[in-house]
Formats: C-alpha cells, structure tokens, sequence
C-alpha cells in the first residue's frame, strides 16, 4: 500500500537508523531474453550438504553445519578466520551491539566449486581464505589485510580469473581484489569506486558476478552515510553499478542502472540463468525482477511491495533474498519486521505470494529508528533441495523452514552469538 506523505517524512527523518534498518536497524551466449519455463527443479544434492556462518566475534570464527535430509543440522566445527570481527558493533551508526552490524549481503561466500570458503574480518580490514575438504571441514589457508580502512563487507570471486573481489561498505576505494592461488591471496593494486562525480560518499552493501562471470554488479544503498543519510536510486537512478569483468580479472568502466526503487540491498540470480535477477529495495519495501544486458544495462519490473500498515511505522527494510530450487519463489527478508515475504515469479513478473512468513520476536532490546522492536533478521540461504535458513542475530537463533510453496514451515532452530552473527553460505 502507498505510504501517507505524512509517514513518509517520518520514515525520512529517521533514516540514519531505520532505512538503515538493514543498514543500523560484453558477447557470450548471455542474452536479455529468458525462458522461465526452461528451468527444471534442481537435483537434489547427492552428498553431504554443509552450511557455513561467521560469529564476527572479536576473535571471528566460521561455523560449519553439516546438513541432513530432512533440513536439520549439525554443527561440526567452529574454526577461527585469524581476523577480528566487530562482536556486535555496527560501524556504519556507532551502535554498541545491533544485529545486522556489516550492513550488507555476502561476508560469507562459496566458490562456485564449492572448494573454497572465503570470508571478511570487518575490525581489522582483512580477508581469510579457507580450502573446503569433501567432508565439508574447513582449513585456513591465508588471511591478508585489504589495504583499506573501511571495513570489508562483502566478497564475490570468479574461478575463470582467480579472482576475489572485497566490496568495502564506504570508499573511495570500495572495491578492491585478490589474486586467489592455492588457497594464499594476493592483493592487487586496482581500486574501484561506487562514487559518481556528484556523489563521494557512498555506502554499498552488496557485489555479486553473474553467473557467467561476465560482469559484477554492485548495490549502493546510501548515496550519504548515517547520520544524514539518504537513500540511493531516489532523486538519481544509480543504485546500481555493473562492471565489465576483463579476462584477467580487472574490471572496466562501471554501467550505471537504475535500480528499479529506492535502497537497493540484496540480488540474487535465478537458478540456471545468467541475467535475470531478483534485487531487494530497502526503503521501498519490495522487490523487482530485474534483467542484465550484454551490454551492462539493467531493465526492471515495477516495484512488488510489502504490505504496510500504520502500526508498522516505516519501511519494511527487505533487503535480502533467496530463491526456491524452481524459481517459483523468492523469500526475501523484512529487517525491520522480523518476518519474511515471499514472492511469485511468473511470466516475467514479480508479486507478493505471502507475507509475515518466517516471523521470529526480537529479545526487546533492538529498536529500528522508527521504535519497531524487531529480531533483526539478516542474511538467507535457500538448498537445492527445498529449505530455507534465516538468521536472526538479536533473537539468537538460526533457523531451518521447508519451503512450502510461498510459506515456510519450521523445522528447527539453532543458538548462535548474539547480535554479531552475519553471512550465510551452503551446498
């Protein structure tokens, strides 16, 4: 529903810490058309299937799950990153302990292989690379400082160039990479901003390639960070930057795209395609499904919004999203309201299916900057086999649902550290 002009001025002033509700609380055989009903149901993994988080504890740790048939875990192993994480502190506001302290999506990433786990120390701007055995265990390889002061937020690595890229949350030098051999990383002397000539202060959340390895996109979800923060993609369409990938792993002038809506936080490709996407808008409360050219230009649906109502006092902060094996559905994160909403993909478009799915308390202690009280749930990981696992820091839990077309039915919980947990990646 349409928010009154009068909500929407609240939702304004109080940006810095409730838009920020998740953020404080050119060739190939690519092509801009793509047949949805082409893609067949995923097979189900037929071995061991793991899933990975980060404590981001001072002395920061990967968890490591091991995953059974029927959605449940194991924790197998705790094992140290050699880096430190921010236990809890959020950067981007200077709040002591705040659930969703990174402000991004993908400070936990898998190669695509699987033979490697990659993972970011935010307090000390660092790196570590771990090589992934076929048991699932982990065995630290390297860690290497970034070679910024800004904290490193989110990853994303292409096998084709063994390259590693470090999306820092604000620049000039966002984006930096690593040259990835036999598990030891290699800074290299490139940088790369999110910056425009008209805005130098930046905040983004999330780099991701395309499947195809052909570009990397990146999403800004404040062109000025908190305290007077405004959100991206609003008065400028620009919230979204696609890079050319070069064949050595450098990366070429950036495309700048529209969006589709205001804060842009989280996208995720579909299953078994290389340039359709779905793209999570934080101050819009909603969705689009969004379209990568071979040239680097991005087309996107109108915005799928999240049902508000005056209770609920500002945005939804969706931010972000996991897809179910079939691509019929997206289950995309509400921040501020602790829930998940799922939405149909069908025909080329994107809706709301279900909302309030996935709805977990908060302890009381965290309040978005609108006075939502909410679990602060964060990132998402959806197997190949039909289950979905939500993070939710301030309530302490990780949580295991089965998709059940637009609904997730719960199947079990686990402890993790409070408020500091981040990142989720599995096969």
């Amino acid at each position: 529903m349409k928010l009154t002009l009068v909500l929407r001025a609240v939702v304004l002033s109080a940006t810095a810490f409730a838009l920020a509700a998740c953020a404080a609380s050119p060739g190939g055989s690519s092509s801009s058309s793509f047949s949805f009903s082409s893609l067949s149901a995923a097979t189900p993994p037929s071995a061991a299937s793991h899933l990975y988080t980060q404590t981001n504890e001072t002395s920061n740790k990967i968890i490591h799950y091991a995953r059974n048939a029927d959605g449940t875990l194991v924790e197998v192993e705790r094992v140290a990153t050699g880096g430190k994480g921010t236990n809890g502190y959020k950067i981007l506001t200077r709040q002591k302990s705040a659930p969703d302290n990174l402000v991004s999506v993908g400070p936990v990433i898998l190669s695509a292989d699987n033979s490697m786990l990659f993972a970011v120390n935010a307090s000390d701007s660092s790196v570590s690379s771990f090589s992934v055995g076929q048991d699932g265990k982990l065995q630290l390889r390297d860690r290497q400082p970034t070679g910024q002061k800004a904290p490193p937020t989110s990853l994303a690595y292409i096998a084709k160039a063994g390259m590693l890229y470090v999306m820092h949350s604000t620049g000039p030098n966002h984006i930096r990479s690593f040259k990835v051999a036999d598990g030891k990383l290699r800074l290299m002397r490139k940088k790369y901003t999110l910056n425009t000539p008209r805005l130098q202060n930046r905040v983004g959340t999330q780099i991701i390639s395309s499947p195809d390895e052909r570009f990397l996109l990146a999403n800004v979800v404040f062109n000025t960070p908190p305290p007077k923060v405004t959100p991206s993609n609003a008065k400028t369409k620009d919230g979204l930057l696609v890079f050319p990938i070069r064949d050595d792993g450098s990366l070429g002038k950036a495309v700048v795209n529209d969006a589709g809506g205001e804060g842009p936080f989280g996208l995720a490709f579909l299953n078994g395609s290389d340039n359709v996407f779905v793209n999570t808008l934080a101050d819009s409360s909603g969705a689009v499904l969004s379209t990568l050219g071979p040239d680097g230009k991005v087309t996107s649906t109108p915005i799928a919004r999240v049902a508000l109502n005056p209770a609920n006092k500002g945005p939804a902060d969706t931010c972000w999203v996991s897809l179910s094996p079939d691509n019929r559905f997206a289950y995309a994160t509400n921040f501020s309201f602790g829930n998940v909403t799922a939405f149909n993909i069908e025909g080329g478009k994107i809706s709301v299916a279900a909302d309030n799915q996935g709805y977990v308390p908060g302890d009381g202690n965290y309040k978005t900057g609108t006075g939502l009280v909410t679990s602060g749930p964060v990132d998402s990981w959806a197997s190949r086999d039909g289950y979905f696992y939500q993070l939710y820091p301030n309530a302490r839990q990780l949580v295991a649902y089965k998709m059940d077309g637009p609904q997730l039915r719960k199947v079990a919980s686990y402890p993790v550290p409070y408020n500091s947990t981040v990142g989720l990646a599995g096969y």
